[in-house]
């Protein structure tokens, strides 16, 4: 079997590979009368013209008909078609002849599509051959024998991720489109480059892959060798943290939809910016974010800064709660009790405030950090009142 591009490694240094350029033939007489009977070359003379019948030409070398070309030069989206050509081949497959190409079942090429985010059609010729390498993955991962229910959850994880990702890249992307709307022919100038940053993207997705699953299983490793008890694959102890804001839904009833937005994102960044291994982000649930890590002084350390951060910059108030227990990774996620203990907890937690279970305290060096009990509570879905203390560190003389 053919090993798909995104397997084969590149030894010794990041190199980004040739990309596929967009097909380029000179315009025969025909077409280009094409192009001026269509109306996609009034107003255009000289130079203007003639980059214009570059852009047109490209296009049509691609596939797009006329009809389309005119309706994208009408609406202003050159550009836009343009781009969307440099970033994927035509469409030339249909979901029946990918499962013939790979020798997967056309149900687990639905499966596989669906799970990492890609597109299920049954319409006509969607997919290309960059789709059947996609489908060979599987395989490769089945040969690895790896657990299905397993890898098919991680595929679903990292398509959600991919996804955000992508939506960020888009609203860069977008800001150059904008300025390529009204000359399209600026986008054919950069049209080849961003094919190219998506495959170095690609390969740098790879080495950040490989660097976290390192620190994952040095994490698992730790874990189940502190505590013979822990018998759940992937179990480990570990610290959870949710920080939100507080206020935020009360806040969504006054400010627009947008501006709401940009707060969530501004606390996703400083939480990005700010956390560091041996602590790792999970994930950002609109007005909140989930931390885990093995070491509790780091969590504690991370959660506090957090919530400076947040009051510097001007945030609504952010609080913190954390717990500590036995919990286990799942397709980008993690369960267990101390996950749940953690979001009562954070519910509790003063504006401005990390507050911590006993457990979780009973971690930390009181020599670094203090703690002040705030008494016990009864937290939503915990059957036995928890004492929880409020934490601090404490100063350097």
């Amino acid at each position: 079997m053919r090993n798909p591009r995104w397997f084969t490694p590149r030894p010794g240094r990041l190199v980004s590979p040739p990309p596929r350029p967009l097909r380029r033939s000179w315009p025969q007489p025909v077409q280009l009368h094409d192009f001026e009977r269509a109306g996609l070359l009034d107003g255009l003379s000289g130079s203007d013209r003639t980059a214009r019948v570059g852009v047109l030409n490209t296009l049509a070398g691609e596939g797009v008909s006329i009809e389309e070309l005119r309706t994208a030069s009408y609406e202003n989206q050159l550009a836009h078609l343009l781009l969307e050509h440099a970033l994927a081949p035509k469409s030339n497959r249909s979901i029946d002849e990918i499962s013939q190409m790979t020798g997967v079942t056309v149900e687990d090429v639905r499966r596989w599509f669906r799970a990492i985010g890609r597109g299920v059609s049954e319409d006509g010729k969607y997919y290309t051959d960059a789709d059947a390498d996609l489908v060979r993955g599987l395989e490769q991962y089945r040969e690895l024998g790896l657990d299905e229910s397993g890898m098919f959850a991680a595929a679903r994880a990292l398509g959600r991720n991919i996804s955000t990702v992508a939506d960020s890249a888009g609203a860069i992307l977008q800001e150059r489109l904008e300025a390529a709307r009204d000359h399209p022919e600026l986008a054919l100038r950069y049209a080849v480059e961003v094919r190219r940053m998506v495959d170095f993207q690609a390969q740098i997705l790879g080495h950040i892959l490989a660097a976290n699953l390192r620190h994952q299983l040095r994490s698992d490793a730790v874990g189940i060798a502190g505590d013979s008890n822990l018998h759940m694959r992937g179990a480990q102890e570990v610290g959870v943290c949710f920080a939100d804001l507080v206020g935020f839904t009360l806040l969504g009833e006054r400010v627009a939809p947008g501006d709401l937005g940009r707060v969530a994102e501004r606390l996703d960044r400083l939480a990005t910016e700010i956390v560091q291994p041996p602590v790792r982000l999970v994930k950002s649930i609109g007005d909140a974010v989930m931390l885990v890590s093995p070491n509790s002084a780091a969590l504690a350390d991370t959660a506090l800064d957090l919530v400076q951060a947040a009051r510097t910059e001007g945030l609504p108030p952010l609080r913190a709660g954390i717990a500590w227990g036995t919990a286990v990774p799942s397709g980008g996620d993690w369960f267990g009790r101390p996950v749940n203990m953690a979001s009562r907890v954070v519910s509790v937690a003063p504006s401005h405030e990390v507050v911590v279970t006993g457990d979780f305290y009973d971690e930390l060096d009181t020599g670094e950090f203090w703690g002040e009990t705030l008494g016990r509570h009864r937290l939503k879905g915990i059957g036995a009142p928890q004492e929880l203390f409020e934490i601090g560190r404490r100063s350097v003389a």
